[in-house]
């Protein structure tokens, strides 16, 4: 279902960085109120954590887009176990040393157009029912609204960005992932039969939210992923086949 109508890109380049970042601000910013708009002139969110430029592979951003409209709906970025801390580590006490192999998966986020009728999160989830097993669509394009308005999409859209990491992660001997986020995206997680598990405080940040922590080696086992035949691919591989 997701490789049908979605692909994941990681922007590699100036361009497509920058592509991420107005997705970040329209929801983190304009949407949500996440993130102070006046600090970010040029309708780009992006903060400390994220790569200075094309050769810094400390973190990496993922971006989504539609296939037959190319339109680009959401966005992520993983951040590697530098041997200091990880941002979740500014809001929330872990109760352990993290692995040097490990990453943080952070600015999860999914454009309005997708997220509605929930409009609540940057996941656009509520956390029930949303098993991609049950996903029903209609290919005609007048029932494109209808389509995304079904919580179901909206998780395979997760699962597609999660796949990406998993790809990632096996090609780069990558243990752990760890994610701060709020209870509705962890019964998601938890109801596609990933065992997630709370590692530290409860913090106040946009709402509560606890950090959590996942195997690898238990994720790649879910038989969710024999419906996903591709990762990702490189934003200049698309310039490449455009030329």
């Amino acid at each position: 279902m997701f490789d049908k109508y979605f692909e994941v890109i990681l922007a590699n380049t100036k361009k497509s960085r920058e592509i991420h970042y107005n997705i970040r601000y329209q929801v983190y910013c304009e949407e949500l109120g996440y993130e102070d708009v006046t600090k970010f002139p040029d309708k780009q969110e992006f903060d400390k954590w994220d790569p200075q430029n094309d050769e810094d592979q400390g973190t990496l951003l993922f971006l989504v887009r539609l296939k037959h409209t190319k339109q680009w709906i959401g966005a992520m970025r993983i951040i590697h176990h530098n041997g200091d801390k990880f941002p979740l580590e500014e809001f929330s006490s872990l109760d352990h040393t993290i692995d040097s192999s490990a990453i943080e998966i952070s600015r999860l986020c999914l454009v309005k157009e997708i997220r509605r009728p929930y409009l609540q999160n940057s996941y656009g989830i509520d956390g029930a029912n949303t098993s991609s097993s049950q996903l029903v669509s209609n290919e005609d394009d007048e029932h494109v609204k209808n389509f995304f308005s079904n919580s179901k999409v909206k998780a395979t859209i997760i699962w597609g960005l999660f796949n990406a990491t998993l790809q990632y992660s096996k090609a780069n001997d990558i243990n752990k992932w760890y994610l701060l986020t709020s209870k509705a995206l962890t019964r998601v997680i938890s109801r596609q039969g990933f065992t997630i598990e709370q590692v530290g405080t409860t913090c106040e940040h946009r709402g509560k939210r606890s950090p959590y922590r996942f195997d690898v080696h238990e994720i790649q086992d879910n038989p969710i992923w024999d419906t996903f035949n591709h990762g990702y691919q490189m934003y200049s591989e698309l310039l490449q086949q455009a030329a």
